[in-house]
């Protein structure tokens, strides 16, 4: 029974010349001048050898596989145990289309399912990079100025007819107000007042500016 139980497990073991990949993105996107990696995870007796494929290069699906190789100053590719990177140091057009690795030990091959690499054009920079919260204060105000310059002159000649009506009414005041001080004098009262006045005079003059034989008035 152990016996037994010792060949089970064996035969459901997997084999250590079996290769296996893990799994993959299946799609990046990026842009001209960027840089971009591509990262294969496996399972391999040591010394596997890793390779990368690209197919349907740009604009062209009927391009057979092409092995990706390294490049001065383009693409460069690192293999440790386990683990390949294919790593694009300046992407362009040309390097569109569908990436895989494949990896080799002990006469057993393995494969990713492959990730399409899109590279597309830069996006035009705007001439004022701002963000959305500036952008919505900046209407903001925008619209405040505008409402002030639509309702501000209504507003200005508004209190300007206020103000020249209360100096209006001040200045009919002060003539109500002039005309109200003599307003209890008739003209007799006045030709009255004058004739006293009149009347007054001599009773104040000099005592020694008085000649001959005039005689003070008795009281």
């Amino acid at each position: 029974g152990a016996g037994g139980t010792g060949v089970g497990s064996a035969a459901t073991a997997c084999p250590p010349s079996v290769v296996t990949v893990e799994g993959v993105p299946t799609s990046h996107m990026a842009t001209v001048g960027d840089h971009l990696s591509l990262e294969c995870h496996f399972h391999a007796p040591p010394g596997a050898q890793v390779a990368w494929y690209q197919v349907c290069s740009h604009r062209n699906c009927s391009f057979p596989r092409t092995l990706v190789d390294p490049s001065p100053g383009r693409r460069r590719l690192r293999i440790e145990e386990g683990h390949g990177t294919l790593t694009f140091l300046h992407l362009t057009h040309n390097d569109s289309g569908l990436y895989y690795c494949q990896v080799e030990a002990g006469g057993n091959t393995g494969q990713s399912c492959g990730t399409f690499v899109w590279v597309r054009d830069p996006v035009a920079v705007p001439f004022l990079n701002i963000k959305e919260s500036t952008k919505n204060q900046i209407i903001t105000a925008e619209g405040v100025l505008l409402l002030l310059c639509a309702v501000g002159p209504g507003l200005l000649l508004l209190f300007r007819k206020r103000w020249a009506n209360e100096r209006l009414l001040q200045m009919k005041k002060s003539a109500y107000e002039e005309e109200n001080l003599y307003e209890g004098l008739n003209l007799d009262d006045c030709s009255m007042y004058e004739d006293i006045s009149r009347g007054l005079q001599p009773t104040y003059q000099d005592v020694g500016s008085l000649h001959g034989d005039t005689q003070l008035e008795k009281p």
